[in-house]
């Protein structure tokens, strides 16, 4: 499972307020079929761009971090008979200091709300409200690998009149 989609779930749950049973994660092959119901749909239709990476060393843990920051456009796709409601009310709560605090406390950044587009529209439908959010989210990959440290480095200098050592 794509780790941002997870994070952006817990982040629209927490932020909204909204059962965790009604939020899904894009491609993992469920089907909505009751349009009434408030489902919430995250999805990453685009490419992650990856805006930095680096690494660290812990001398005392002996373990080497690498580290990698990506963004990644998602869309939010709201439904049912709240589905412009859900939609406007996330985007306006973005900049809140609750959204602040979870952005911390799940190790996510998220943008500001680019776009909003009623689906229902632009398939020619009657029925079945149909809005999504579009908006870009930043996250952290990082790998630990177990890196042993060098206490005393050893030299070896190759002269032409042999090898000498040196601490």
């Amino acid at each position: 499972m794509n780790e941002a989609l997870r994070l952006t779930a817990l982040y629209v749950r927490n932020l909204l307020g909204h059962p965790e049973n009604l939020i899904k994660i894009g491609r993992l092959g469920e089907n909505i079929e009751d349009f009434t119901t408030d489902y919430i749909g995250a999805d990453a239709l685009g490419a992650a761009t990856r805006m930095a990476s680096g690494q660290t060393y812990d001398g005392d843990s002996e373990e080497m971090t690498y580290a990698q920051q990506w963004q990644l456009p998602v869309t939010l796709s709201f439904y049912g008979n709240n589905a412009w409601a859900n939609g406007t009310k996330l985007a306006v709560l973005i900049p809140s200091q609750k959204s602040y605090e979870l952005q911390q406390s799940l190790g996510l950044g998220v943008f500001q709300a680019s776009q909003l587009t009623d689906v229902k529209i632009l398939t020619g439908q009657q029925y079945g409200n149909r809005y999504e959010l579009a908006l870009n989210i930043r996250f952290s990959l990082q790998a630990i690998v177990d890196t042993f440290r060098i206490d005393t480095a050893q030299i070896e200098l190759r002269t032409e009149t042999g090898v000498e050592i040196q601490p």
